[in-house]
C-alpha cells in the first residue's frame, strides 16, 4: 500500500543491532504523512518504545508495507512479493551467494534497493552515500 514503510527485524546474527532509520527519521516520515511499522525487536540498538514515541507502529506483520527497510540481507522466504526491498544484498558483483535472493526478488517481481548501488554520482563504483557502522 502506497504511503506504509516498513522497517524489518534483522535476525541474520545474534549480535545485529543496526537499524535502517532511527526514531527519529520515523518522526520524520509521519510528519509527512507515511505510515511506518516497525518488526518487534529486543535486539535493535533503538527500543520499540523510542519507535513508538516517533510515531511507528509496532507489530510483526509488515503485508500492508509497500516499501520495506532492512539492513541486512532478508531470508528468500521472508521476502514479501511486490514490494519495494531496501538493504544490502550482496547481488551487484555477482557474489555466488547472492544470486539465489536475486533470482527469488525476480521471480517475486520484488524491486530491489541496494545501499552499495547507492553513490554519489549515481555511477557504479561511485563513493558510496549508505554505510551502516
Amino acid at each position: 500500500r502506497p504511503g506504509v514503510l516498513g522497517i524489518r527485524r534483522e535476525d541474520k546474527n545474534k549480535w545485529e543491532r543496526r537499524s535502517p532509520l532511527a526514531p527519529r527519521h520515523v518522526r520524520a516520515l509521519v510528519g509527512q504523512g507515511l505510515k511506518v511499522i516497525v518488526q518487534p525487536s529486543t535486539r535493535r540498538v533503538f527500543t520499540d518504545h523510542e519507535y513508538e514515541e516517533a510515531g511507528a507502529i509496532i507489530q510483526e506483520d509488515l503485508t500492508e508495507c509497500a516499501a520495506i527497510a532492512a539492513v541486512k540481507e532478508v531470508p528468500i522466504d521472508l521476502l514479501l512479493p511486490n514490494r519495494t526491498w531496501i538493504f544490502f544484498s550482496h547481488t551487484i558483483k555477482a557474489q555466488p551467494a547472492g544470486m539465489p535472493l536475486l533470482d527469488a526478488a525476480l521471480e517475486k517481481k520484488v524491486r530491489l534497493v541496494d545501499y552499495e548501488c547507492i553513490t554519489e554520482t549515481g555511477q557504479r563504483g561511485g563513493p558510496r552515500l549508505v554505510a551502516f557502522g
